[in-house]
């Protein structure tokens, strides 16, 4: 066999490992200028904390992020002539307690300075948190265990094993996704899926050309309600209704005390954002009767009075804003309606202010 020869059996071999990594570095390229070009969620956070001071961050589930809206929060602030620095809503639908520390906790190791001062309002229906722990609460919710991805670190992991309360295939998923979420065509094919197979290629495939839309800004999810992928659909409205009616009864007939709060997680969050020079805020959502019902008996009367005198205790203070709605205003019994978020935003703020804000006298 001449030297040529030689040259060519190892191109014509060689080709079967070159043309498929050329193919899935094109397609990573690909990924990272569209569905992984603008950061999301608290990555967008960290971008926007690199170049401002952080003043106000609403975390939570659905509720907050339908609820409040940043710009409202601010103007409400300002007419106190009170300033700040930006506010961002971080709440999202199936994220967790656990997904939110780790959020605080990567933001104010990334950028101390940006987060010092900074107020984070939690949520609290029925005027107190709910009573998660490390080791006995989920770190992700089944219908979006990929929220947990982006913030966990390699340190975690341990731990994640320990205590995650997560099913094993969800961990070994998560785990693998961890360890390769640099590449962004395995870490982000929820974001390829949602632009690319929903609605790229349907489009190419019916014969048009498809429009893409301008990439959005950095901190364009976190501005409240305006792109929450909330359904309101007549069928997904009957649907969040009937759970929430379901999940209301099992509230009311479950009135176990909620007293003991050393270990949890919101302890440990107020310590984070105390030690970071900031404060946590607990705040009350509106929620619908179906779940107010379990809220107003006398043992969950007590449990209220019982968290506000520990948040006390942890330097945090607890907002139950004056803000009257009916259930009118919670077309899905879970997340009030768009019209009327700056009204309750403002009731948040100006409750703040007036019981333990910065200029408060209880402050």
């Amino acid at each position: 066999m001449t030297g040529r020869e030689r040259i060519l059996r190892i191109v014509r071999r060689a080709q079967w490992v070159v043309l498929p990594l050329l193919v899935v570095a094109l397609a990573e390229l690909l990924v990272r200028s569209t569905a992984d070009r603008v950061p999301r969620w608290y990555a967008a956070a960290d971008r926007l904390a690199a170049d401002h001071a952080l003043g106000a961050l609403f975390v939570g589930s659905s509720r907050v992020q339908a609820a409040i809206l940043p710009s409202a929060f601010l103007q409400a602030l300002a007419e106190r002539g009170q300033k700040t620095g930006i506010a961002l809503n971080l709440g999202r639908g199936y994220s967790t307690d656990p997904e939110h520390y780790l959020g605080l906790r990567n933001l104010i190791a990334a950028h101390p300075a940006a987060l010092r001062g900074v107020t984070v309002f939690a949520e609290a229906p029925g005027g107190y948190a709910y009573d998660t722990r490390w080791d006995v609460t989920a770190w992700a919710i089944e219908p979006q265990p990929w929220l947990l991805v982006d913030l966990m670190r390699l340190r975690d992991l341990p731990r994640f094993w320990r205590q995650s309360g997560l099913g094993f295939e969800t961990r070994v998923h998560l785990t693998v996704r961890v360890l390769l979420r640099r590449l962004a065509l395995f870490n982000r094919r929820e974001r390829v899926r949602e632009q690319w197979l929903d609605d790229i290629l349907p489009t190419v495939a019916a014969r048009r050309i498809p429009v893409f839309p301008p990439p959005p800004r950095v901190g364009d999810d976190l501005q409240g309600p305006m792109l929450t992928s909330i359904r309101t659909d007549p069928q997904a409205l009957a649907v969040a209704r009937e759970l929430a009616r379901g999940l209301g009864e099992q509230m009311s007939a479950f009135q176990a005390p909620v007293r003991e709060w050393r270990g949890t997680i919101p302890e440990a969050m107020a310590r984070l954002v105390r030690d970071a020079g900031g404060r946590l805020v607990f705040f009350e959502p509106p929620q619908s009767d179906v779940f107010m019902k379990g809220y107003r008996t006398a043992v969950r009367r007590e449990d209220a009075a019982e968290f506000a005198r520990q948040a006390r205790e942890w330097g945090a203070c607890v907002v139950r804003p004056a803000f009257g709605y009916t259930d009118d205003d919670l077309p899905d019994l879970w997340h009030l309606r768009p019209e009327r978020v700056a009204e309750y935003t403002r009731a948040v703020a100006l409750t703040w202010l007036d019981t333990c804000g910065p200029t408060s006298p209880s402050s």
